[in-house]
């Protein structure tokens, strides 16, 4: 496992969720992470961080090691609350599940890293819209993780509330049940109506749901509580450098829209011109920035989707084809056709 910080990365306790779940279902963990280049012994720690690449490594090597078409929402169902630590004690020490659901959601890169996790939308009913992110683009590995994300959210709020009942008022997921096994599979569990094949994924929860009181409610805690999350936090941010950051939010913003200076220096708690001052500093700019950004995830479209080069051109944000593929070929020598031709 390399030293040095990672792009991106999730947090040993992703990890560990992934390895101790797998083990409850009899898989090979151990072996499996090997093979993904892991060493285990840091890999296990909470804070380490360890390169989403290789995460995704372990997720493939499970895969073919269990041929589960449901083992997402397995290793989902396996995990045990106490494995996410301070997490897991913010959580029950709310007032409830609506608060519970915003204190860990503000240091739920505690677990994902900077890899993924939940973005949160609240609307005049009181509703709440959840919308899970991440940085991975393979169709199947996406679902798989998508699947033990909002397996894991749901069984917190089962726990804290103490009803296994608990569920959203509706789920929409952004793609396909892989068998009629996983759609009865995927309903049985959350216990809401499920359309498939979404343009995004995303789960609602209403007004009534979201006053449930926590079960082991104790607000006395809560303030030490959360002072340890936020030393936490603080600890793995200043692991990952100012480009590593800038970049992260220039692909979040780059999949679901066009990125902006202003925007991402608001995400970073500054001004624009603190940040072009920052990366003045460091020796960086923004344009080339955004190329390497824009370069990775082109190089992910082509690779790990079947879009065709007009819809990945039209994603990054070029005016057309021709103007994606020139660009393309300046900061990678080849074209995206050759690129994809390495595949076949």
């Amino acid at each position: 496992m390399t030293t040095s910080s990672p792009e991106f990365y999730v947090s040993g306790i992703a990890i560990a969720q992934m390895f101790y779940g797998a083990q409850r279902l009899g898989l090979p963990a151990q072996q499996a992470m090997v093979r993904a280049g892991i060493d285990i012994q840091k890999a296990l720690q909470p804070t380490c961080q360890v390169p989403n690449e290789q995460h995704e490594n372990f997720l493939r090597e499970l895969l073919l090691a269990s041929n589960d078409e449901l083992l997402g929402l397995h290793i989902g169902e396996q995990t045990m609350p106490a494995i996410y630590g301070i997490i897991t004690s913010l959580a029950i020490n709310t007032s409830s599940l609506q608060q519970a659901i915003q204190i860990t959601h503000q240091y739920q890169a505690l677990i994902g890293g900077n890899s993924g996790g939940l973005r949160i939308e609240e609307d005049a009913n009181g509703s709440m819209l959840l919308k899970p992110f991440m940085v991975t683009e393979h169709p199947i590995l996406r679902r798989h993780l998508t699947l033990t994300l909002l397996t894991l959210v749901l069984g917190m709020g089962r726990m804290v509330t103490g009803k296994p009942q608990l569920a959203p008022q509706q789920l929409w997921l952004d793609f396909e049940p892989a068998s009629d096994n996983e759609k009865k599979h995927i309903e049985a569990l959350l216990l809401c109506p499920v359309k498939f094949g979404q343009q995004q994924t995303m789960f609602k929860l209403d007004a009534e749901t979201l006053a449930l009181p926590v079960n082991l409610f104790g607000d006395s805690g809560l303030a030490e509580l959360e002072a340890t999350a936020k030393r936490q936090l603080l600890e793995q941010q200043q692991q990952q450098g100012l480009a590593g950051k800038i970049k992260w939010l220039i692909r979040d913003q780059m999949i679901n829209g066009m990125p902006r200076r202003k925007t991402v220096a608001d995400r970073l708690n500054m001004s624009a011109r603190t940040l072009d001052r920052r990366l003045a500093d460091e020796g960086l700019a923004w344009q080339d920035l955004l190329d390497e950004t824009r370069l990775q995830l082109a190089h992910d479209y082509l690779t790990l989707t079947e879009l065709t080069v007009a819809e990945i051109s039209q994603r990054l944000g070029f005016s057309d084809p021709r103007s994606f593929q020139r660009r393309f070929r300046q900061l990678c020598g080849r074209s995206p056709a050759e690129i994809r031709q390495q595949l076949t």
